[in-house]
């Protein structure tokens, strides 16, 4: 089944139902907000944005924190691999991490990605969860270095 949405930053846009990603709890500061697809940035870039489906206003940029934290790993509870249905425990080809994707301050701009909230979304099953890493060394300001280099070259 098709869907049209109607979105203030890409105008109408088509989707496919089974592109569709659910949120059950939302996402912290958006709880109500529960269908999301992801949408290709531009060809060739390495962020994508996270678009509400019931919310045309409502779109996130993130990025796969793998591409610039190869250290960076998270271990899913039993509660989140419930949550997600995964059936692996969260083997590598069940499921993609995604972390939002933060643009502050006046030029030169700070470009950072929130590794505290990571979206863990299970690619089989289109289930997604928002997890908070209580007690993580990581920050939810993390410098994306490869967006900072592009920054600092316009």
């Amino acid at each position: 089944m098709s869907l049209q949405l109607s979105t203030s930053r890409f105008g109408m846009i088509d989707a496919e139902e089974d592109q569709v990603i659910t949120l059950p709890s939302g996402l912290i500061g958006f709880p109500e907000q529960k269908r999301y697809i992801l949408k290709e940035h531009k060809e060739g870039s390495s962020f994508l944005w996270l678009q509400s489906v019931d919310d045309g206003c409502l779109a996130f940029v993130v990025i796969d924190p793998g591409l610039f934290e190869p250290a960076y790993k998270i271990e899913l509870g039993p509660e989140d691999r419930a949550a997600l249905a995964l059936n692996n425990g969260g083997a590598a080809d069940e499921v993609r991490t995604f972390a939002i994707v933060n643009l502050s301050g006046r030029p030169p701009a700070e470009i950072t990605a929130n590794l505290l909230g990571p979206i863990v979304i299970n690619v089989n099953k289109r289930l997604a969860k928002q997890i908070v890493l209580y007690g993580s060394p990581w920050s939810h300001r993390h410098p994306i270095p490869m967006a900072e280099e592009k920054t600092k070259a316009l």
